[in-house]
């Protein structure tokens, strides 16, 4: 029976993804029995799906020149939630009036967290720009920030946002009504699907020349409804050869 074997590209990375659907079911085997998801339960398996949207969205959009940011508020600077959603608007129009001084589009991905203690966070991802010019327009508390790696797979920071969204979930009131915020200028890669014939799902990984494997990628189980799903993830890796 055929199944979909999905790939997306975005940056440097590419997902391959096999799996069936309702319309390309496995024939020939015993499907595992499909359990009842409890709502903590499903609760995780949607945050599995934003950490894989998100890690599309950082990878396709964001590179080693790009920043994490993170805006933090001094204890006597706290503030309540609506105000705190008040001065992140307004920190962003300052920052596109920053970026447009220099000749730049703002690019952003951001998330905001409350701790169990009252600590408040902004946690932003930037394209690049001169971070002297962003310090100066938070008069809240600090602001640290760090260039993202060289490798294209961003899959470890957009889980930390997702868990930074889960925090803030707990709370009375809600921070942010969506996992995460973006600017609308993303691109947005969606991953082009094959309809593949065989018995059953190949887990044989295809590393082509130039590419190589996240490890941690490598992710085999059962669907909700007990199909067998498989997926890794590629990353780019070319190198410029020296003259000799």
């Amino acid at each position: 029976m055929p199944y979909i074997k999905s790939i997306c590209r975005a940056g440097k990375t590419k997902e391959i993804a096999k799996y069936y659907t309702r319309r390309f079911q496995p024939g020939g085997e015993k499907r595992s029995e499909k359990k009842k998801e409890t709502t903590e339960q499903q609760q995780k398996v949607n945050d599995r799906q934003l950490a894989r949207k998100l890690t599309y969205l950082l990878n396709a959009n964001f590179d080693n020149t790009s920043r994490l940011v993170t805006f933090s508020y001094k204890a006597e600077c706290r503030p309540d939630i609506e105000k705190m959603k008040r001065q992140k608007r307004e920190l962003l129009k300052k920052m596109r009036k920053v970026y447009k001084g220099e000749g730049k589009i703002l690019k952003y991905v951001e998330v905001a967290e409350v701790g169990e203690r009252g600590a408040m966070h902004i946690h932003m991802i930037i394209n690049d720009i001169d971070m002297r010019k962003i310090e100066k327009l938070w008069n809240y508390g600090f602001v640290t920030s760090k260039p993202l790696d060289k490798s294209g797979q961003y899959r470890k920071l957009a889980e930390y946002f997702i868990k930074y969204y889960q925090k803030t979930r707990k709370t009375a009131e809600k921070v942010q009504s969506k996992a995460y915020n973006c600017s609308r200028n993303l691109k947005r890669p969606e991953p082009k699907k094959h309809v593949m014939r065989g018995m059953r799902i190949s887990k044989k990984i295809e590393i082509h020349k130039g590419w190589y494997l996240d490890k941690e990628s490598v992710i085999e189980g059962i669907t909700a409804d007990g199909y067998q799903f498989f997926s890794y993830t590629l990353i780019e890796c070319r190198k410029k050869h020296m003259k000799t």
